[in-house]
């Protein structure tokens, strides 16, 4: 398990994104009781939403599928990834794949690195299993993919990324 959690020193150091994901805070709320729900596991979901031009997403579909759920990790087979994507409108788009932690820490593991379904996603880690924190997203790892490293955005970056807005969200939990 130990191995899991190493990784190597990026290659290259991150160049702030430009483009935005608008949240609304529905599907904050949404993710956090998905999270809560699986106990004391670890487990996983996907936000949904259509992109405009300039690659600016805003999160409509909150959305656990199936999956493995343990106290350490959680894993999403292509198969289940595939029965979500099936169900959502053509315009919708991957945005960002969240998952839970058992403590604070909110860093990426090797393990998460090869898990993310995609690396044209965000990729956040919720801390305690998905317990709600302090203003977001203070306290919540927000990872981009960047030059062959998942590197996780301090606190102005990820706040720059992403804005709570408000609108309506469509929330399943397939697990």
């Amino acid at each position: 398990m130990e191995d899991e959690l190493e990784r190597s020193v990026p290659p290259f150091p991150y160049e702030p994104g430009t483009a935005r994901l608008f949240l609304p805070l529905k599907a904050l709320e949404a993710t956090h009781q998905l999270l809560q729900s699986a106990g004391h596991r670890e487990s996983g979901a996907m936000w949904y939403g259509p992109k405009d031009a300039d690659g600016n997403g805003t999160v409509r579909y909150v959305g656990a599928p199936r999956q493995q759920m343990r106290r350490r990790n959680y894993h999403v087979s292509a198969e289940a990834l595939a029965e979500v994507v099936y169900r959502l409108p053509e315009d919708y788009k991957p945005l960002a794949q969240v998952h839970s932690h058992p403590a604070e820490w909110v860093e990426h593991s090797s393990y998460d690195d090869t898990m993310v379904s995609s690396q044209r996603i965000l990729s956040l880690v919720f801390p305690f299993y998905g317990r709600e924190m302090s203003e977001f997203p203070h306290g919540i790892g927000v990872h981009e993919w960047q030059n062959g490293y998942w590197h996780c955005l301090d606190l102005d970056c990820a706040t720059r990324r992403i804005s709570l807005v408000d609108g309506e969200v469509r929330v399943e939990d397939m697990r």
